[in-house]
C-alpha cells in the first residue's frame, strides 16, 4: 500500500525506544541535530532530545517538501527522489527520502560547517540500520 494509505501510526513503546536510541546514536556521533523520522503523509513517529521545535516543521512540512520534490524529479526525469537539503544562513537541513517504497523519512540539520557529503553517508547508513525497525511499524495492521 502506497504511504497516502497510512492512516494512523501506532508505534509501542519497544520500537519507539529502539528507534530513539538509533537517533541518539547519530547524534552523538556526529554535530547533527534535531534529528527526527517522519511519515511521508506528515506524521513524526520520533525524534532526538534536540527537536525542541515547533511540530509541524517536522511534520507537515517535510512531507510537503518531499511531495513536491517527487514531483519535480519525476517532471524534469531526474529519477527518483533521494534528499532533499535546504541551506540556510546558520545551516542545512537535510531530508532523506529512501526510495517510493519506504513510508519514512529521516529529517535532521547540520550546522554551517558540517561536510554535507559525510552526513549524506552517515545519515544513510543510520537510515538503513533502522530501515528494519521502521518495518516492523508498517507490517502492522495500520491500513484502513
Amino acid at each position: 500500500m502506497s504511504p497516502s494509505e497510512l492512516k494512523e501510526i501506532d508505534v509501542n513503546q519497544e520500537i519507539l525506544d529502539e528507534i530513539m536510541r538509533n537517533l541518539e546514536q547519530l547524534e552523538s556521533s556526529t554535530d547533527l541535530e534535531g534529528t527526527a523520522i517522519v511519515s511521508k503523509t506528515g506524521l513524526r513517529i520520533a525524534s532526538s532530545e534536540t527537536a525542541d521545535v515547533v511540530a509541524d516543521i517536522y511534520s507537515a512540512s517535510p512531507a510537503t517538501l518531499i511531495s513536491l520534490g517527487e514531483k519535480i524529479s519525476q517532471d524534469l526525469d531526474q529519477g527518483e527522489l533521494r534528499e532533499i537539503v535546504i541551506k540556510g544562513i546558520k545551516g542545512y537541513t537535510i531530508i532523506l527520502v529512501t526510495g517510493v517504497e519506504d513510508h519514512f523519512m529521516l529529517f535532521t540539520n547540520a550546522k554551517k560547517e558540517s561536510k554535507l557529503g559525510y552526513y549524506s553517508h552517515k545519515i544513510r547508513k543510520a537510515y538503513e540500520n533502522l530501515r528494519p525497525i521502521l518495518e516492523k511499524i508498517v507490517s502492522k495492521d495500520t491500513y484502513a
